[in-house]
């Protein structure tokens, strides 16, 4: 092959090259596209690994989407129980709808701590899930020395205190969710009473009387409280 003929598939090539480059970045000025296009067609072999990284950039797969944390079961069973509670709240109508005027506030407060009480077990989750396998990882092992050794006691004695306060940490989280659990369960029961109540001719005072209790179900959405994590019988320890 001759020069000529070289010559001719270095400008080709480079041209198609060029072009490809103007395509992908024809959005800038005429002024900076037209000598890039320029460029890349004298010079397309150092502009080809860009195009190639380029393209291989763009078919990489965008991450999934994380599941939206109210796409949890605790979500679906409190969504549940609100679209009953919803549903017995608007058959009060013509029977006892007078009731809801003094309990609207407190229904309200009922849904935002129920919500309260999902987020803070999956807080819990989401500890107890990035601090659990470090904590039952390997230990550091001692070196033999007095100082080493006695630094070795104190970092084994505060893993220890750790491991003890996860744990501690892993039942309040249990007992949160049992109580989320018993709360909803018990709304649900209530809500059939509603129904119940209206159908076989109750008077509006029983009506009054289940949505208080409904109303009243607030007090059963467990709230975490400090002195139950902190005590530990005058040991010093932190999670």
């Amino acid at each position: 092959m001759g020069l000529h003929e070289s010559l001719a598939i270095y400008l080709l090539t480079g041209a198609a090259v060029a072009t490809a480059v103007y395509l992908t970045d024809r959005h800038t000025g005429w002024m900076h596209a037209g000598l890039l296009f320029l460029g890349a067609w004298l010079f397309w072999p150092l502009f080809v690994p860009v195009l190639l990284s380029a393209r291989q950039t763009a078919a990489v797969p965008e991450a999934p989407t994380a599941v939206p944390a109210h796409a949890d079961s605790m979500a679906a069973a409190i969504g549940q129980v609100e679209s009953e509670l919803d549903g017995a709240l608007s058959s009060l109508g013509g029977w006892a709808e007078s009731v809801l005027a003094s309990e609207t506030d407190r229904i309200h407060e009922l849904r935002l701590a129920l919500a309260a009480q999902a987020a803070r077990i999956r807080e819990m989750d989401e500890l107890l899930a990035r601090s659990l396998p470090a904590e039952l990882g390997p230990q550091v092992a001692s070196h033999g020395s007095s100082a080493t050794d006695a630094t070795d006691a104190r970092w084994s004695k505060s893993h220890q205190a750790r491991v003890h306060n996860l744990a501690r940490l892993s039942h309040v989280r249990k007992q949160a969710y049992s109580d989320l659990m018993a709360t909803l369960a018990w709304i649900r029961e209530l809500v059939s009473m509603i129904h119940l109540a209206k159908f076989t001719g109750a008077p509006a005072s029983r009506a009054e009387e289940l949505v208080a209790q409904i109303a009243a179900a607030i007090e059963g959405v467990s709230a975490i409280a400090w002195q139950e994590v902190s005590s530990s019988q005058g040991e010093r320890t932190w999670v």
